[in-house]
């Protein structure tokens, strides 16, 4: 991986914040509405992984998806009209698909051999970007030896373009709200603390670039699992995950600057908190809470002080 690099910070700062339980069972991916009244999600509850949505403090359950397949990763549009999520009804590899936010109207926007996974909105709700295998030579390799590079395209599933040339697993990236910038997750090759074993122990670090794809900057730099990098509303933060406070499997969230800069730690257990991402006002952080193993796991929401 060719990119710069933020030099380690020698302490990390402190602001706990508590967390309040919205929902009791196995879900993942929690992503508010742009007016904050809801939340999309994926779960497990009935034995297959759907999507669902509900109201902000976890009431009234609906379920958009009914399907024997994996559908997972969903995500609202910047108008909260449509949800992209990720499914591999029609194959064996995941793609992505579009909905109307009331779960009907659904519609395949990929079609190619490699998992798509991960989609985004563009700010303006013109783009999409995701992150795909497709690049990968031979795509009988399990997952964690693909390559995995991240792509945009039109918000039909048109003009498809590579942006990412990292020939690694780059997952999870996201716009920042001026569109200028991306953030994502990139598994690099030196040793790391890692608690997913698909990636045979190498590290994983939150990367910024370019919309473009260009200046590559990795912004933790840790020996520690890094992932799920989320932009705050106004773009002057960044929260993600790590295990770097221990135990390994046990992953905590944290804020920093884009230039990775004042790494603030905001959540202190119990358990682990993953998958974090913010309301559009910037005062609630949304995230999925687990212990030793994803069996028992939940959604929580926090209050975060952003004046």
């Amino acid at each position: 991986v060719q990119c710069s690099i933020v030099q380690a910070q020698q302490s990390t700062n402190q602001m706990p914040l508590t967390a309040k339980r919205i929902t009791n069972v196995k879900d993942s991916y929690p992503m508010p509405s742009p007016d904050g009244t809801k939340v999309v999600f994926h779960s497990d509850r009935m034995g297959n992984r759907e999507i669902y949505v509900m109201n902000a403090d976890g009431s009234n359950l609906i379920q958009l998806t009914n399907n024997k397949a994996t559908d997972e990763t969903a995500i609202w549009s910047p108008n909260g009209q449509k949800i992209l999520f990720s499914s591999d009804r029609d194959d064996k590899d995941g793609e992505i698909y579009v909905m109307n936010a009331d779960g009907s109207d659904q519609k395949r926007l990929t079609n190619q051999p490699g998992n798509d996974g991960h989609a985004k909105w563009s700010p303006d709700g013109s783009h999409i970007i995701f992150n795909s295998a497709r690049s990968t030579p031979d795509l009988t390799f399990g997952w964690g030896q693909q390559i995995h590079e991240i792509f945009t395209m039109k918000a039909d599933g048109t003009d498809v373009k590579q942006i990412s040339n990292m020939k690694t697993i780059s997952t999870y990236a996201s716009y920042s709200p001026d569109g200028k910038k991306i953030v994502v997750r990139v598994v690099t090759d030196t040793a790391g603390m890692n608690w997913d074993f698909s990636i045979a122990k190498r590290n994983s670090e939150i990367f910024v670039m370019n919309s473009d794809g260009t200046n590559t900057v990795n912004m933790t730099n840790n020996a520690a699992y890094d992932g799920w990098g989320a932009w705050s509303p106004d773009g002057t933060k960044i929260l993600f995950s790590s295990n770097r406070s221990g135990p390994a499997g046990i992953g905590q969230i944290f804020v920093v600057n884009p230039d990775g800069t004042n790494p603030t730690q905001i959540t202190f257990g119990p358990g682990s908190f993953v998958q974090p991402s913010w309301s559009r006002d910037g005062k609630k952080i949304y995230a999925h809470q687990h212990w030793e193993t994803d069996e028992f796991s939940n959604l929580v929401v926090f209050d975060f002080p952003n004046n």
